[in-house]
Formats: C-alpha cells, sequence, structure tokens
C-alpha cells in the first residue's frame, strides 16, 4: 500500500479500523451492550450506532435484546481462511493421528501479527483442559509463553523477535513464564540447537507442551505443531525423548506434504 506523503506511514482506512475495533470489542466483551460498547470504542454514540446497524444488517453479529454477539457468518469465513491454507491441508491427517497416538491435545498453529493462532486441534481421548483449550482458540496468544509459539520465534532473526516483544510486552502467566529477552534470546538459541521447544508450566501450572517449527518448500516457518499434557504424564524421558521425536517426526511428515503437494508457505 503506497505512503502517506506527509509522515511516510502506510495509509489506513479509519471506517474499517473502526469496524474491526467493535468486532474485537463485542467479542472480548462477551455480549456486550450499546452502552458497553460506546464506552469501549472512543467515537460518538450516534457513530457507533450507524456501524452496528451496518454490521448487523451484514451478518456480522446479531443483537439479542439489548446484547450483542458475532455473527455466524464470521464461521463460514474463518472455515474458509483455514480450508484454503496450505499448512492446514498437509497436516490436518497429521495432527488427528499424533493425536490419537499420544491420547492427547494436538495443535498445527500459525503466526499472525506476532501472536500465535490456532488453525486446527485434536484431543486424544487422554486429553484434559476441554474447556481452557477451546477458549484459547478464540483469541490470539502470546508466542513466548508456549511450545509452538518459541519454535516458530526460534526462526526469526533477532530483531524481529525484539520487534514483537516491544509491541506486546511480556505478560507473566505463572512463575515460570520468560519475562525478559536475554532469558527468551537463551531459550530460543536452545530450540535452534535441539530442534523443539518446550513450555514447562510456562502458559498453565500443571501443564507442560512439546512443539517444533514447520518449514515450506522456500525454508521459511509456516507453522508449528505440538503437543500439550499434564505434567504427571508428560514427564521423565517421554517429556525429554519421545514426545519431541514424535512432534519432529509429525513436522517432517508435513514439510514432505507440503513439499509433494507443490504448495508454498501460507501468505
Amino acid at each position: 500500500m503506497a505512503a502517506d506523503d506527509s509522515t511516510g506511514s502506510p495509509r489506513r482506512i479509519k471506517s474499517i479500523q473502526t469496524a474491526s475495533a467493535i468486532l474485537e470489542a463485542i467479542q472480548y466483551l462477551d455480549t456486550p451492550t450499546f452502552t458497553d460498547l460506546c464506552d469501549e470504542v472512543e467515537i460518538s454514540k450516534g457513530t457507533v450506532h450507524t456501524y452496528l446497524e451496518t454490521l448487523e444488517n451484514e451478518g456480522f453479529i446479531t443483537k439479542s435484546g439489548k446484547d450483542y454477539q458475532l455473527g455466524v457468518r464470521l464461521v463460514t469465513m474463518g472455515e474458509s481462511v483455514r480450508n484454503q491454507t496450505d499448512i492446514y491441508r498437509a497436516g490436518q491427517d497429521e495432527v488427528e493421528k499424533l493425536a490419537e497416538k499420544t491420547g492427547e491435545w494436538v495443535h498445527l498453529t500459525v503466526e499472525c501479527q506476532g501472536q500465535e493462532v490456532t488453525l486446527y486441534e485434536r484431543c486424544g481421548d487422554r486429553a484434559v483442559a476441554m474447556d481452557y483449550h477451546l477458549r484459547m482458540r478464540e483469541s490470539p496468544q502470546y508466542l513466548y509463553h508456549t511450545a509452538a509459539g518459541k519454535a516458530i520465534l526460534a526462526c526469526f532473526d533477532r530483531e524481529r523477535v525484539r520487534e514483537i516483544v516491544n509491541r506486546q510486552g511480556f505478560v507473566q502467566r505463572t512463575e515460570k513464564t520468560i519475562t525478559d529477552l536475554e532469558t527468551l534470546f537463551e531459550e530460543l538459541d536452545r530450540i535452534q540447537t535441539q530442534g523443539y521447544a518446550v513450555n514447562d508450566e510456562e502458559e498453565v501450572r500443571g501443564m507442560r507442551s512439546v512443539g517444533t517449527a514447520i518449514t515450506g518448500t522456500d525454508a521459511a516457518v509456516c507453522g508449528a505443531i505440538s503437543v500439550t499434557a499434564p505434567t504427571s504424564r508428560l514427564s521423565g524421558d517421554y517429556f525429554e525423548s519421545e514426545i519431541p521425536e514424535l512432534v519432529m517426526e509429525t513436522a517432517n511428515i508435513i514439510e514432505v506434504n507440503l513439499e509433494t503437494a507443490g504448495v508454498q508457505k501460507p501468505r
């Protein structure tokens, strides 16, 4: 997009930014009222009302009584996005196989604007914390406190990692969450050496994950895959060698699927 002549910054369409802010507010406020949205979005009440009527007419939101919710049209659009993504098509079956083999949660994720988004997940017959994992699908996650996210960060140059962290800051989820750049860079160095990342109760106490990056045909990272389980099961050699080997093997198969399909990384 062309740069603004006076500032050198990219041009933005204000109305789209406002509509996006309203949709995001409806998502995170959980059935807000008109008054709630006026308090959240810094524009006039009349303008908020106009946006809400337009979004409702287009099927992006619905209104029940005084409460607003996101509309089902967004579901079909999201499904279309996922189904057209190369890594999803290459990895769906492998995610299901890994979940069946381990009995745990398996996530296929991508990076979007410096955060982690789950494209596909499958829970095995021993998986726990169902509600938590389903909620996590509804919003992007910080890359530095998940195994898949750290595996993706390890593929970026240090300047990009620093830019992501500077923009978002560190949020401490547990006492084990990484909260400084020096420690994060040390962790990323270890991930590059061993080929996989771990999340040792850094996001949720009592839960561990193992993840590794997936690269496309041009050798650039296009996503990651991870296994998550309680610490009582994901421990010892199972945590330190068996699951990492399974995760890396699955990532390799997905990479082969991408290569043989002749597809490129998602853009």
